[in-house]
């Protein structure tokens, strides 16, 4: 298990950081990729609520400001359940968590205490690339720090709605499903199963991971890149 928050204010560049590593675990690493905010062009499974979190397995787990959603829309027994399975069975389930957080300090104690790796990322003035600090453990010091990188933000903010309000229920009727969407469609909105959306839902990662390949193979071919 890994444990890795992205710091900042708004508008700093965490979501935008969170979906390019997104992108690069499932791209670089095909990783299975679970996300509480939809994703483009990224086989993905929507987790909008907290009964699918105690299902995920073997993956990158992106979430966008979970604990404020959670400390406003969650009662404190659910909290405590979501925040006892991410610190006691998640090691077992190999999964990797990244999320977002302007305040460190918001973060439940207990998660606070293993988190492994901080990133502090900071959008250029024309926002056309964003630079992230890594910090060892969870906090920003000088005396932790470990490396920096940058990537252009041209594709990764095509690769989520800046607008998109999320809303993490208690449970869902709906099975956990794996999707790939290209863009967001005004009209019809997210996951949208119509041929003008081009919204596919897989029953294997396999099936997901060789369709997303196919199509990044043809967005290389027509000389479209992330990084």
């Amino acid at each position: 298990m890994v444990m890795y928050q992205i710091c900042g204010e708004l508008g700093t560049g965490k979501t935008s950081t969170l979906t390019f590593l997104a992108w690069k675990n499932w791209f670089e690493r095909r990783r299975k990729i679970f996300s509480n905010y939809h994703l483009f062009k990224i086989p993905y499974v929507l987790i909008d609520s907290v009964d699918k979190m105690f299902k995920m397995k073997d993956g990158f787990v992106a979430l966008d400001e979970l604990w404020r959603i959670a400390d406003s829309r969650l009662t404190k027994s659910i909290v405590n359940r979501l925040t006892s399975d991410i610190l006691s069975a998640s090691r077992k389930k190999h999964l990797v968590y990244v999320f977002t957080v302007q305040l460190p300090r918001t973060v439940d104690n207990r998660v606070r205490g293993i988190i492994d790796i901080t990133s502090l990322p900071s959008l250029n003035r024309e926002e056309t690339a964003c630079k992230v600090g890594v910090y060892m453990g969870s906090g920003v010091k000088e005396e932790r720090y470990m490396t920096k990188y940058y990537y252009p933000t041209k594709m990764v903010f095509e690769m989520y709605d800046t607008d998109e309000i999320i809303d993490m229920q208690v449970e869902s009727k709906e099975d956990m499903k794996i999707i790939f969407q290209e863009n967001y469609n005004e009209e019809h909105g997210y996951c949208c199963t119509c041929e003008e959306c081009g919204t596919k839902f897989f029953d294997t990662w396999e099936e997901a991971d060789k369709y997303a390949e196919e199509y990044w193979r043809k967005m290389y071919a027509k000389g479209i890149r992330v990084i």
